[in-house]
């Protein structure tokens, strides 16, 4: 099946060069490929839109699923509890313990973040 035609004045028949460094350029690739587009289709969205496109979130490990997993079955005994006027002793640590827990895979998940201003 063939593409749809695009009217002359949609189509981008232009081309523009700019220079850059070696660093500016493994940049743009980089956050161009976080992006899943590339980096020319990035520099439009930028330009024409104001902001740059959505970046693909990063596929979670099974490690790190499982790990997610628990904490959610912790929260939901303990939301259980709370909520059943019971507070088991020790119950802060427990808490202060999964809080650290959250907090570390969240940077890790996020650890692959170019760190854009925009975003």
């Amino acid at each position: 099946m063939a593409r749809p035609k695009v009217s002359p004045s949609e189509k981008r028949s232009l081309k523009i060069t700019f220079r850059v460094t070696e660093k500016q350029r493994q940049r743009l690739l980089a956050l161009a490929d976080s992006c899943g587009t590339k980096p020319g289709d990035l520099v439009r969205t930028k330009i024409f839109k104001g902001h740059f496109p959505a970046t693909r979130l990063p596929k979670i490990d099974e490690d790190t699923y499982v790990e997610l997993k628990r904490i959610g079955v912790n929260l939901n005994q303990l939301t259980r509890h709370a909520n059943s006027g019971k507070f088991p002793f020790g119950i802060d640590k427990t808490l202060a313990v999964l809080l650290r827990q959250e907090e570390k895979i969240l940077r890790l998940l996020l650890k692959d973040d170019s760190g854009s201003e925009d975003r």
